[in-house]
């Protein structure tokens, strides 16, 4: 009799474009240029980090995940302040953080590039686990489908309260954790087992699985799949949609978020980076200018842009002014991409005190960096540690009178620096462009922004919280894996913190006469001729020359030699390197994506920065 068929629960028992990056330079520039051009940042006091850890802040655990789709009322639980907060695509999940949704909505998070979990009506769905090469989820209540797009090395595992389900391969995975706690386990494609305290069983596709009773002593019964219905289909479509993306074939396997940039630009060559991504926007537009700044569980002040595509090109890669206009550079396509809360440079300007804030100026403005810039991180263990024990330490330096347009390249173009008055920074204040005069003498900020947050800070979204969501307290889960454990701060305590060091009194350096904000000042590790320059804040050295991405180099608009090297571009002209630092072969073909890889978080990319991640780096 086929298993489909019987009726009794028994006691379970027994689980391209860009293929090799070649470098075409004046002279003699080594492959420690592959490594700059998408590189981890200098953790903050400690600038000779090692390259094999870029930024020094990695610790397991600290994954970032995004949120993809957000259809309906959907909030987030935040793991550590317990504030329910709108979900918004492109925000960002963390460990221990929920997905809470209403009647009739849906939602998809994207563990990283291969991994997502969708989110049907009335469900939560707990993120216990996040790690590089780990993802854990707990299923409360609602229907769920994991989804694999293709091998790597990510351990998963979805618990229910009566078992753990571990998929084995690529394919789709549906769980529904019903009110009585019971829960019903379906494979689609792929083949996944199914684990208890007393053992597994294996559960093949076009199978369902019942079980029901306490995770120490579950039973299960196997029937014929369930049948398909809307929910399924919505799955099969959003599937098609991110498998056939374009952008995909230009950029890491391991950025994920792709899929959301075909519709919206184009993908040109670029004779210093070759293939580059131009997004359809209006005049005036510059990056980091749509959105608003969030505050997240250990990577502080986070950018979470209001654009359909902004996750990939706001948390990896370079900007720059093209001959086209604005264009993303997503970095080498073999090279891990590392997750950061943003790529950009602070700096404070205007006269006056912001509300708690100590460094003097009343606005704080930012600026996209460009390829092979530095950025020197306000987040890491060496700044949250300080939050719970209450160790804090100075890990803040103010350039006074620095040159923003001297150390950024992208600050020379019209529009492209941007800010807000300090006391609306992380408070839904207006985003403005910034002209020449607002940042002559600016406050060029190394390390932690020392801006405190307040509870407004940790909503990233306006939209008010709203719906009824499943009452699920004291829910316990079957589990098989072992996750990093992950201490967290409280929220008070890091806002606690933020407010002792905005008070405090900082390092300031003088600019340097370069104009490089404090280039005469500083000093770097032993560096090569004709190659970037080891622990300088700004990666350029006033003295060197030759066609090194970190030497001091001519910057010109398009078409015009002899321009001033720190001059504004004018409205779509671009501030090119001269000689080009990059380029690349159009016809080299690309990898699959498939086979072993990480996917992480804050991760060294996949999900996190530094952290694992930064879904990558992190978070």
């Amino acid at each position: 009799m086929p298993v489909g068929e019987r009726i009794a629960f028994v006691a379970l028992t027994n689980g391209m474009t860009r293929a090799l990056l070649s470098l075409l330079v004046v002279g003699s520039l080594s492959g420690l240029i592959t490594l700059r051009a998408q590189n981890g940042p200098d953790g903050p006091g400690d600038p000779g980090a090692p390259a094999q850890q870029p930024d020094g802040q990695y610790e397991p655990g600290r994954a970032v995940a995004r949120i993809s789709v957000v259809n309906g009322d959907v909030s987030v639980r935040r793991g550590d302040s317990g504030d329910v907060v709108a979900a918004a695509v492109n925000g960002p999940l963390m460990i221990d953080d929920r997905i809470l949704t209403s009647s009739s909505a849906r939602a998809e998070v994207q563990l990283d590039a291969a991994n997502m979990i969708r989110i049907g009506p009335n469900a939560e769905v707990r993120f216990t686990g996040m790690d590089t090469h780990s993802f854990q989820v707990q299923v409360a209540a609602g229907t769920v489908t994991f989804r694999t797009l293709r091998p790597g090395e990510a351990q998963v595992e979805v618990d229910t309260p009566s078992v753990a389900v571990r998929p084995m391969q690529p394919g789709a995975y549906r769980v529904t954790v019903h009110e009585d706690g019971s829960s019903e386990i379906t494979v689609r494609s792929g083949e996944a087992e199914i684990d208890s305290q007393r053992g597994g069983e294996r559960l093949d596709p076009g199978r369902t699985m019942n079980a029901r009773g306490p995770a120490a002593d579950p039973e299960f019964q196997m029937v014929q799949a369930i049948p398909l219905d809307n929910f399924d289909r919505w799955n099969d479509e959003r599937d098609r949609f991110i498998e056939n993306s374009q952008s995909a074939r230009h950029m890491s396997p391991d950025i994920p978020g792709g899929e959301d940039m075909d519709h919206n630009g184009q993908w040109v060559n670029d004779p210093s980076y070759g293939q580059v991504w131009q997004p359809n926007v209006g005049p005036g537009w510059a990056p980091y200018q749509n959105g608003q700044w969030v505050w997240e569980d250990y990577y502080g002040w986070t950018w979470v842009s209001y654009d359909p595509w902004g996750w990939a090109p706001y948390h990896y890669g370079r900007w720059f002014m093209g001959a086209g206009g604005w264009a993303w550079y997503p970095g080498p396509i073999f090279a891990h991409p590392y997750w950061a809360p943003a790529y950009v440079g602070f700096f404070g300007f205007g006269g006056g005190l912001g509300v708690g804030v100590g460094f003097g100026f009343g606005g704080v403005g930012w600026v996209a960096l460009a390829p092979f810039e530095v950025v020197h991180p306000w987040w890491g263990r060496g700044v949250y540690g300080g939050f719970a024990s209450g160790a804090l330490v100075n890990r803040t330096t103010i350039i006074n009178n620095g040159n923003v347009a001297g150390a950024y390249r992208n600050a020379r173009v019209a529009g492209g620096a941007v800010g807000m008055n300090t006391s609306a920074f992380g408070r839904g204040g207006q985003i403005t462009a910034l002209n020449r005069s607002q940042i002559q003498s600016a406050g060029l900020v190394r390390g932690v922004l020392p801006v405190a947050p307040d509870r407004s800070s940790l909503r990233m979204s306006n939209r008010a919280v709203s719906g009824r969501y499943p009452q699920t307290a004291g829910r316990t889960f079957a589990s098989r894996m072992q996750t990093a454990h992950v201490e967290h701060a409280s929220f008070t305590q890091q806002q606690r913190g933020m407010e002792q060091m905005s008070r405090g009194n900082f390092t300031r350096g003088a600019a340097g006469r370069g104009g490089f904000g404090g280039g005469a000042a500083e000093s770097h590790g032993w560096s090569r001729f004709g190659e970037p320059i080891h622990g300088t804040s700004n990666g350029y050295s006033r003295g060197s020359y030759g066609g090194s991405a970190g030497g001091s180099e001519r910057y010109n608009y398009a078409g015009r030699s002899g321009a001033s090297s720190y001059g504004y571009a004018r409205g779509g002209q671009a501030v090119r390197v001269n000689p080009s630092i990059v380029a690349r072969p159009n016809s080299a073909p690309r990898s699959s994506g498939s086979g072993s890889r990480g996917y992480g978080g804050a991760r060294p990319s996949g999900g996190g920065h530094a952290s694992s991640g930064g879904h990558g780096g992190h978070r």
